[in-house]
């Protein structure tokens, strides 16, 4: 995961300096392993705004363990501070579609979490439909990131049998719901979660 030789700070909020084929590495060889849950944040300006006025959500965002560059102003900022590294845009959407990729290589399953009612049936749909192969094991749109919500939550994704989460729930809400719910994640066997904001409604055609 994420290194002190790769992890640099924009205005105090840590961020992965990597390339995008080291950030799929990254994930594949932790799938393959499946040693604890990898929580993977895509660090956008509006993630460094709300941490620099949010202690909490700034602690979820350092305490995980990839924090990938989401946001030209990511971009810009990390050339500005730190020239020589090297560290491609990665967004919500393109992890999504990189984890119907890899449940394709693996058989493993993924689970679509939020977005509004069928959103996430239809991302899945056009998932498996440019990855043949790949698992969409379960959707949920009727629950919410509120805490009283969390257990109903949970056993569907571990009723689901799925390795792989994808949360659109929206920031900062998707943060602290996988910070709170990351040892409840692990003990279900999930291997990888990502907050991917709008990226349900990107890949489903809705916007």
């Amino acid at each position: 995961e994420g290194t002190d030789m790769t992890r640099t700070q924009v205005l105090g909020v840590p961020v992965d300096a990597l390339t995008y084929p080291d950030i799929r590495d990254v994930i594949r060889r932790h799938v393959r392993s499946g040693e604890g849950c990898l929580h993977v944040v895509t660090l956008n300006p509006e993630y460094v705004m709300t941490a620099r006025n949010d202690p909490a959500f700034a602690e979820a965002i350092r305490q995980s363990r990839l924090i990938t560059v989401d946001g030209v102003g990511i971009s810009l900022a990390l050339r500005a501070l730190e020239p020589g590294l090297a560290a491609d845009r990665v967004t919500g959407v393109a992890l999504s579609w990189f984890l119907g990729e890899l449940s394709a290589e693996t058989g493993q399953g993924v689970f679509l979490l939020g977005a509004g009612i069928g959103v996430a049936d239809e991302a899945g749909r056009r998932l498996i439909a440019e990855h043949p192969g790949a698992s969409v094991v379960g959707t949920w749109a009727e629950g919410s990131p509120r805490a009283e919500d969390d257990a109903e939550t949970i056993d569907r994704i571990r009723e689901s049998g799925a390795t792989m989460l994808l949360v659109a729930y929206g920031a900062p809400a998707q943060i602290h719901w996988i910070h709170r719910n990351l040892p409840r994640l692990d003990a279900a066997g999930v291997w990888v979660v990502i907050g991917i904001g709008g990226a349900l409604d990107y890949i489903s055609g809705n916007v």
